[in-house]
């Protein structure tokens, strides 16, 4: 493996972090409780300052499967993230969360729609009409 491939492999893998984190809502600390390495580790992975231990991507690709989340940074030159369905429930639910949203901020937008049509079908009205 030349310099620059290992430069790249690392590179991926530091993008997929970001790109978990910031779907998922984490915090470097959060990501770092879940792979089991310290928050400043994930911090100088994520800089491309020192790279991934194995045995740490092997326990974060452990736990992010456990929760619906697979990524691939090995198997091609693309970095993939895939989010099943049940990550996708679990994030809906997390986002809904009013008690997570600051509290200047009231929830608009799809949730509230989602909560609407729901309530709309129970009455037989249409939620789903542009407002």
């Amino acid at each position: 493996m030349t310099s620059d491939d290992n430069i790249h492999a690392h590179l991926k893998i530091a993008v997929a972090m970001r790109a978990v984190r910031g779907a998922l809502g984490l915090s470097q600390n959060d990501l770092a409780e879940l792979i089991g390495i310290s928050k400043p580790t994930v911090a100088r992975i994520e800089t491309l300052e020192v790279p991934m231990r194995f045995d740490a991507y092997a326990n974060m690709m452990k736990n992010l499967k456990k929760i619906g989340v697979n990524i691939d940074t090995v198997l091609s030159d693309n970095v993939q993230v895939e989010f099943e369905p049940e990550a996708l429930t679990a994030l809906l639910t997390k986002l809904s969360d009013q008690g997570k949203r600051r509290k200047d901020r009231a929830q608009t937008g799809v949730g509230v729609r989602q909560a609407s049509k729901k309530s709309a079908d129970d009455t037989g009205a249409d939620a789903s009409a542009p407002e």
